[in-house]
């Protein structure tokens, strides 16, 4: 029996919903050990800043290298074939990021470590949002606006334990959100 005309276009609207949606739970679960690994490195990294201050740029620097190679990493394994020009376009945006980061801060220099320890998470949420606005990835999405609320909030709210919320608060997001994106 032959479909219809309204029926095989009803059929193909599903189709591509359907495609639409496993391209987005895709992107979650590829994100996801990316925010469990970023949070655990958030809570080191922000709890050293509070426990041992005087370490810190070091016990970051360390931190940091761990994150990126991990992050190296766990995209290296989930990248198929046709991802070669993906991991080229990732290092550019790392490139970007940076060149970005380094102009802003030569030309609106940070006066207090607490600035610097907000505007890496606010970078962060944005960068989130944007995903989520791009992508209709509404997880993704909430998770930066969440991450930017939390820092904010933290910054004004409680400037004297500042890193400790960021280590606690904003770890905790990202892990809770890496694993939010794995049940997708």
């Amino acid at each position: 029996m032959p479909l219809s005309s309204s029926e095989a276009e009803h059929t193909l609207r599903d189709i591509s919903a359907t495609g639409r949606a496993a391209k987005t739970f895709y992107g979650y679960r590829t994100a996801a050990p990316h925010f469990i690994l970023w949070g655990v490195i958030w809570m080191l990294g922000y709890g050293s800043a509070y426990f041992l201050p005087n370490n810190n740029g070091y016990i970051w620097m360390a931190l940091d290298a761990i994150g990126i190679a991990g992050s190296f990493w766990l995209g290296f394994r989930a990248r198929n074939s046709k991802s070669g020009i993906q991991g080229l376009r990732y290092f550019a945006t790392a490139i970007a990021v940076f060149l970005f980061v380094a102009a802003v801060f030569s030309i609106m220099p940070p006066q207090t470590n607490a600035q610097v320890s907000a505007f890496f998470p606010i970078l962060v949420a944005l960068f989130y949002s944007l995903v989520g606005i791009w992508t209709g990835g509404l997880r993704m999405l909430v998770a930066g606006v969440a991450i930017a609320a939390l820092t904010v909030g933290g910054f004004f709210w409680l400037p004297q334990i500042f890193t400790l919320w960021m280590a606690i608060v904003g770890g905790g997001a990202l892990i809770l959100g890496g694993i939010w994106f794995r049940r997708a």
